[in-house]
């Protein structure tokens, strides 16, 4: 556990609310049918997962990010949704009581937090019992970092090939993320006391790198489904995808 929780500023990453991205992931979701009642989009970006949520089957939805103006384009763009509202916040307490939600949505975001253990025990705390949390993060099984590397005053902004098979105390000097293995990220989520399901998988859509000639990426978007579900193969998906549930009879924790 001590090689996975690195105390450590990352700057946040981009927002992945685009085309594809939205309905394939939380598709992940709503085939568990956990998208109800009202959900908090942890570190929300522009709005665009907080939207998708409340569009997927949420009742209402909050996005809380660390970046004002993000949270401002995100009252802009959804201006008049009364089932949406949106909160600045930099603080490592969340502005929220116990049993507060019943799900909370961490998409790529808890490799870019400063504690992460901090973070979930606050997630843990404003989650209701029973209440599920949802955390898509960088696998390490992905053979490139997709975020990039710093190498001393050197920037390389394009996915960085077998960067995240580093040990993290040597590849974090030169990440602007971390990553996980799926066994160390569950350990992670649990802490707090949280149950964990095994592992799912989510595979690049190509939206922003497209690697892929226009016609050959069309097939693969059509059968991604099949990837997602190769033995093996799955597990080199660009994310780990966990679904977690606060113990339905568990004490807040502060």
């Amino acid at each position: 556990m001590q090689d996975v929780r690195i105390v450590q500023d990352f700057h946040p990453g981009a927002s992945t609310a685009s085309g594809f991205n939205v309905s394939y992931r939380l598709g992940k979701l709503q085939q568990r049918g956990i998208l109800v009642g009202r959900w908090l989009d942890f570190g929300c970006a522009d709005g665009g997962y907080t939207s998708a949520l409340l569009a997927a089957g949420a009742d209402s939805a909050v996005g809380i990010d660390t970046e004002g103006d993000r949270i401002a384009e995100a009252r802009t763009n959804y201006a008049g949704e009364n089932k949406l509202s949106f909160v600045h916040n930099e603080d490592a307490t969340l502005p929220f009581s116990d049993n507060s939600f019943d799900g909370c949505f961490m998409n790529e975001v808890l490799e870019h937090v400063y504690d992460e253990v901090t973070t979930l025990r606050e997630l843990f705390r404003v989650l209701r019992p029973g209440g599920y949390l949802v955390v898509i993060s960088p696998n390490r099984g992905f053979p490139f970092e997709c975020h990039g590397a710093q190498i001393g005053p050197m920037k390389l902004g394009f996915p960085v090939p077998l960067l995240p098979w580093l040990p993290p105390r040597l590849g974090q000097r030169f990440m602007n993320a971390r990553n996980y293995w799926p066994s160390e990220m569950r350990a992670l989520v649990a802490l707090p006391g949280f149950l964990v399901a095994s592992p799912d998988f989510v595979w690049p859509v190509l939206d922003f790198y497209r690697w892929l000639p226009g016609g050959l990426r069309q097939w693969y978007l059509r059968h991604i489904a099949r990837f997602d579900s190769m033995p093996v193969i799955r597990r080199l998906g660009v994310s780990v995808l966990l679904v977690a549930q606060k113990p339905a009879l568990a004490p807040s924790r502060a």
